[in-house]
């Protein structure tokens, strides 16, 4: 076999997975920043790569400003349009309305960025990811002859019949203002990401949904409803919650509760980071109630509250587990219960018949070294073929969700 072998000469099914492996890889969102619209540059190598990825490479399109959006409705064809699936937009949110609300009450809002007659376009479109809007179109407040107002969702379907969505992901700063649902409808949202000062009603039936993520939240929707009460009908495989941001809903004891009762029997993935307002107690309870769990993790900060062993509770079906922590500032160190989860950990998990298959800990320095911990924990995965990370880890659960 020739030492020179080309991508071109490899076999094409192999091809054809490198271009999906690559538009995945693209589509990868960090830190909340949207993709670009680069992956398109794989196109232009050569026709061949061009007749074999244009089906992959044009599922998705990323919308960025104002520029890109109408360069799309000018340029895209129509089956260029009806070809996407996943759409990342930058929504600019705002609507122009009549200046005086007692006379053409019924007038419609009109958005300011043309985004809805791009994903008017859009007819496959079924998730839709949505980014803080950086370049927003200057106007002159003195000009203009209406009123300007924030309605998220209605600038992006004015006319009030959106996409069916099986996936609707926020990804917005916490001071961002949202409510939900005023168009999208929730009945067929399988995936549901949540992001800012967000609003939704009082109950909402979501039926399809399996995959929820909540992430540095500054509204009180959350802090007046639990899971229950928000999200009816729902049988969750995947719960993600962070704090991200020092003013956001913290999760409580009854949330947790909530969503043991809600979704415990079906839970396979439940991330809990940045938590002070959960007890050991209902977090072992509800453990217990979550028999099909796969993978968990765990940031906690605890104030003075350690005494119910949590470890002991995880089911055997757990393969994936994290966990990271930490003392609030002003508490008292709890050694004691630290160390007697460390010893659960070792029993129950690390030693346990079926290894894992990831560990991640980030514990008191002074427990890992003590009785050579850190080093007989090493080669426990050594010798039973799992992954071991020390150190911090939160990040990579915060990106998660299937899309």
């Amino acid at each position: 076999m020739s030492g020179n072998l080309s991508f071109l000469g490899i076999p094409a099914e192999l091809r054809l997975v490198v271009y999906e492996l690559y538009l995945s890889e693209h589509q990868h969102v960090s830190n909340r920043r949207q993709p670009s619209n680069h992956h398109i540059r794989l196109l232009y190598i050569c026709k061949q790569v061009f007749d074999e990825a244009v089906s992959i490479i044009g599922r998705y399109v990323s919308l960025q400003h104002e520029r890109q959006i109408n360069a799309f409705i000018l340029h895209a064809t129509e089956s260029q349009a009806a070809q996407i699936h996943l759409a990342d937009v930058a929504n600019d949110g705002r609507v122009s309305g009549p200046t005086n609300a007692s006379v053409d009450a019924d007038q419609p809002l009109v958005p300011l960025s043309n985004l809805h007659l791009a994903l008017r376009r859009m007819t496959s479109l079924t998730c839709l990811r949505v980014f803080q809007c950086r370049q927003g179109i200057p106007i002159n407040i003195q000009k203009i002859n209406a009123r300007l107002a924030i309605r998220f969702e209605h600038a992006m379907y004015p006319s009030g019949y959106p996409h069916h969505l099986t996936a609707y992901e926020l990804f917005l700063d916490p001071e961002t203002r949202v409510t939900l649902f005023e168009v999208v409808l929730p009945q067929f949202i399988e995936v549901l990401r949540v992001t800012g000062e967000c609003h939704l009603p009082a109950a909402v039936c979501m039926p399809a949904l399996r995959h929820l993520m909540l992430y540095g939240i500054t509204g009180n929707h959350f802090d007046q409803h639990t899971v229950e009460e928000s999200l009816s009908g729902c049988r969750l495989h995947s719960f993600i919650y962070g704090l991200g941001h020092r003013l956001g809903f913290e999760i409580r004891n009854r949330h947790l509760e909530s969503l043991a009762s809600v979704a415990g029997a079906h839970l396979r993935k439940l991330v809990l980071l940045g938590c002070s307002r959960l007890t050991s107690t209902v977090i072992a309870a509800c453990l217990e109630n979550m028999p099909k769990l796969e993978h968990f993790a765990l940031s906690l900060v605890t104030v003075d509250e350690l005494r119910t062993n949590f470890v002991l509770s995880l089911p055997p079906t757990i393969s994936v587990f994290k966990l990271q922590l930490t003392n609030a500032w002003y508490a008292i160190p709890l050694l004691s219960d630290e160390r007697g989860l460390c010893n659960a950990l070792e029993d129950v998990l690390l030693r346990r018949p079926i290894a894992p298959q990831h560990v991640c800990v980030c514990l008191r320095n002074s427990l890992m070294i003590e009785g050579d911990r850190q080093d007989r924990w090493k080669e426990l995965a050594r010798n039973r073929c799992f992954q071991l990370d020390f150190g911090l880890w939160q990040g990579e659960d915060l990106e998660d969700l299937p899309s």
